[in-house]
């Protein structure tokens, strides 16, 4: 709770999106350790997440490198900091996903174990909505998860996402497949 935050970087990053308590905001260079100590290399945190066990050293670094955005992209996954003070608490972001065979975006958010239990995940997921619905204009956006992973599925489903199928990921083992389409999230917000 009393950690410091990552030290900024001298260029400040490209905020994707903010909600009352959160910033998605693209990685920096300083941030590759502070998410392999506090995410990557947790065996807590990472045992539904991708191949389901802690990554360390250059594996968790040449993770971040190929499917995190440094620079100017709004998609892909980006640093999760909560406000006032910007501290690290996960990473989130909407990547591009072929899980049904159609060019679909992924909602997603990996937290750290201090920022469970505390509606994060349903707050960064509505704005990755928001976002991918409003900014990017998708017909529809998708949630994977461990079917295991009775939280994430439990704030997928708080997010108006509906099961659709299990699909066997070549890199990411079973995942349930979390659907929800654009005029569905619109009647939703409407009520």
């Amino acid at each position: 709770m009393d950690q410091e935050p990552a030290p900024a970087s001298k260029k400040q990053s490209l905020v994707i999106l903010t909600t009352p308590r959160l910033i998605l905001r693209a990685t920096a260079e300083e941030d590759i350790s502070v998410l392999q100590n506090l995410i990557l290399g947790d065996s807590d945190v990472m045992r539904f997440a991708f191949s389901g066990a802690p990554m360390a050293g250059e594996a968790a670094e040449d993770f971040i490198r190929r499917s995190f955005t440094f620079g100017e992209s709004l998609t892909g996954m980006a640093v999760l900091t909560e406000k006032p003070a910007g501290e690290v608490i996960g990473f989130a972001g909407l990547s591009p996903c072929q899980a049904l065979e159609a060019d679909d975006f992924e909602i997603g958010f990996v937290l750290a174990r201090r920022a469970w239990g505390r509606g994060i995940a349903t707050e960064v997921g509505e704005a990755q909505l928001v976002f991918g619905f409003e900014q990017l204009k998708c017909g529809r956006l998708l949630g994977m998860v461990d079917p295991r992973n009775a939280p994430s599925i439990h704030a997928l489903e708080k997010l108006g996402m509906r099961f659709r199928e299990t699909i066997a990921d070549p890199k990411r083992g079973s995942r349930s497949v979390y659907m929800i389409e654009a005029g569905e999230w619109r009647r939703r917000r409407a009520e």
